[in-house]
């Protein structure tokens, strides 16, 4: 039976939300103390200087003359869930043409599929994948925490969380006892600018853009679950079904001992109510203003 996916369904599963500041440009701190990249935010100060509401996601950066530093946190546990299963990017755009670009992949992408899980209220449904930070955590501890990169100069393309304190790069994940998500990335200004900082530098702001990927939302036939998003669909198909035994391969309308047959229905494909947020991607684009000391 051929299934027809709702154009309403592929536009949700290509909508990515933007957050952009880009209009407002944001101020950069000056380290005043030793930042290790650990996963920990004990090195930041408390309460993050910026918070997106649509992401969901607060951040600070701070910077010295040869390196900026980002954390990230979170304690939605859907935007942990794209972070850790569709992964993450953090890119760096010095002139704001969006060109030579520099992105650090991480964590990677796993497993982003939404799935649909037996209800363990009622056994014989299914319902689709709620958000686990519990699982999630234990999964992160047991992956292989590897980082990928593209246009900085001197960095390997590919390396691991452990062995971030050997590159220039250094990056980490992990979560508070509160349970909220923490992200810590440590980059030189070498790796995608120049050597050192100057006092003009401060002139020019740079864009930074943080991105949780969307997760792949599953597709249910919306004649046999009320709980969809999309329009309906579905019906009898009024075409009738083509004989190729019949004389000049006309229409064969008769069946079943002369009694008329018309074809199954066909349902439509739409995504489950409640999840739709999950297929949109979470994107944080600021303008930043350096601290020069």
């Amino acid at each position: 039976m051929n299934k027809r996916i709702s154009l309403f369904a592929l536009l949700f599963l290509t909508t990515i939300s933007l957050s952009y500041a880009q209009k407002m440009v944001l101020n950069s701190m000056w380290r005043d103390s030793v930042i290790s990249i650990d996963g920990s935010l004990a090195d930041w100060d408390q309460p993050f200087r910026y918070f997106d509401s649509k992401s969901k996601l607060q951040y600070s950066i701070v910077n010295d003359n040869k390196y900026i530093y980002i954390s990230v946190k979170t304690n939605d546990d859907k935007a942990m869930m794209k972070v850790m299963r569709a992964g993450m990017d953090v890119w760096f755009d010095v002139t704001g043409k969006k060109k030579d670009i520099a992105t650090v992949h991480f964590p990677l992408k796993t497993d982003p599929k939404l799935d649909m899980v037996t209800d363990a209220m009622a056994p014989d449904q299914q319902i689709v994948e709620r958000p686990d930070v519990k699982k999630l955590k234990m999964d992160w501890n047991e992956a292989n925490k590897e980082v990928r990169t593209q246009g900085f100069r001197n960095v390997p393309l590919k390396f691991t969380e452990n062995d971030s304190i050997k590159y220039p790069i250094e990056v980490a994940v992990s979560w508070d006892r509160y349970d909220a998500m923490t992200y810590e990335l440590k980059v030189p200004f070498s790796a995608f600018y120049k050597d050192s900082l100057v006092a003009s530098d401060t002139l020019r702001p740079i864009t930074i853009g943080i991105k949780a990927n969307a997760m792949d939302l599953p597709m249910i036939p919306t004649n046999s679950a009320a709980d969809v998003t999309g329009p309906a669909g579905g019906g009898i198909n009024s075409m009738t079904n083509t004989n190729t035994n019949t004389p000049g391969g006309m229409p064969n309308t008769m069946a079943n001992n002369g009694r008329p047959q018309t074809a199954s229905p066909q349902p439509t494909l739409a995504i489950p109510r409640g999840v739709a947020e999950m297929g949109v991607a979470l994107i944080i684009a600021v303008k930043i203003k350096l601290a020069y000391r």
